[in-house]
């Protein structure tokens, strides 16, 4: 039982979606996430002024902790692997209250991993894998051999990731437990990584040789979200559409490098084309066949 009733809620704006309740487990606690509380509630709305608003309250002998945020915020959080552990919580929680089952459907998006949930983090992870691939590399030029390797190891985490995703599995917050279970290739090179008895230079170079020829292969394939929307229309789009665009919003500050690496592919083709002659100071725009 719920420490408050809804009513109160349903008096005041915004109305919320919903709740999901999720109960201290046998009295003992998993980590600081309750944060030494019995219960931790999920209300969640259509819209809210605030990214997300925590509430600590107490009623009688009960002390809980209560999250208010936007489905939209939530959503963003699943796409983009952010706080791994209260969307955790969100899935193994008890849905209270829903006015309309659009908490439930959330769930089962989650659960079964279906598109457009899918296609969306498959994009957002090689996005961030080529990122920090890309700064691994710099790093290794430059001769910073340390931030080389954490660079790596943050493309190896988004390979790992997206390894997941394309086998239709949820990541969650022990990403490498499910990686030895589901790609052996992967967990090969984590331990390559971490472990090796060879130099730090030695480890990262392999890792980022492996991530050259087994990641980028994959990259038409991953990038399935912008190829569609790409598609969308018949007119090339510019760089600052794409960025704006609703769909692409959680891999704006990824976009114009994975959009440059894509073109030096031969996945997207550019307008006016390289090589050829153009009015002074025409916009470059993109599109696919």
């Amino acid at each position: 039982m719920l420490p408050f009733t809804f009513e109160e809620w349903i008096k005041n704006e915004p109305v919320p979606l919903g709740a999901v309740a999720c109960y201290r487990p046998g009295g003992k606690f998993h980590g600081a996430l309750l944060q030494d509380f019995e219960l931790l509630v999920f209300m969640i709305f259509e819209r809210f002024d605030e990214e997300m608003y925590t509430h600590h309250r107490v009623e009688g002998e009960l002390h809980y902790q209560l999250l208010s945020l936007e489905a939209e915020e939530l959503k963003r959080w699943i796409v983009t692997g952010e706080n791994r552990a209260l969307v955790h919580y969100f899935l193994q929680g008890e849905v209270v209250y829903d006015v309309n089952g659009q908490i439930m459907h959330l769930r089962q998006q989650v659960e079964r991993f279906e598109q457009p949930l899918r296609e969306q983090r498959l994009f957002f992870e090689f996005s961030r894998f080529l990122r920090s691939y890309v700064e691994a590399k710099r790093h290794m030029t430059e001769g910073h051999d340390m931030d080389a390797y954490y660079s790596t190891l943050k493309a190896l985490h988004h390979w790992a990731c997206i390894e997941l995703v394309q086998q239709a599995v949820y990541p969650e917050k022990t990403i490498w437990n499910q990686v030895r279970a589901h790609s052996a290739q992967v967990y090969k090179l984590y331990e390559q990584l971490a472990f090796s008895q060879e130099t730090l230079r030695e480890r990262v170079e392999l890792v980022l040789l492996a991530c050259e020829f087994s990641v980028m292969s994959k990259m038409a394939a991953c990038s399935g979200l912008l190829i569609r929307i790409l598609r969308s229309r018949r007119m090339p789009w510019t760089i600052e559409e794409l960025i704006r665009h609703p769909e692409l919003a959680y891999v704006k500050k990824e976009l114009p490098m994975v959009v440059r690496k894509m073109v030096y592919r031969s996945l997207i083709r550019q307008w006016p084309q390289e090589g050829k002659s153009s009015a002074r100071g025409e916009e470059i725009r993109y599109s696919v066949d």
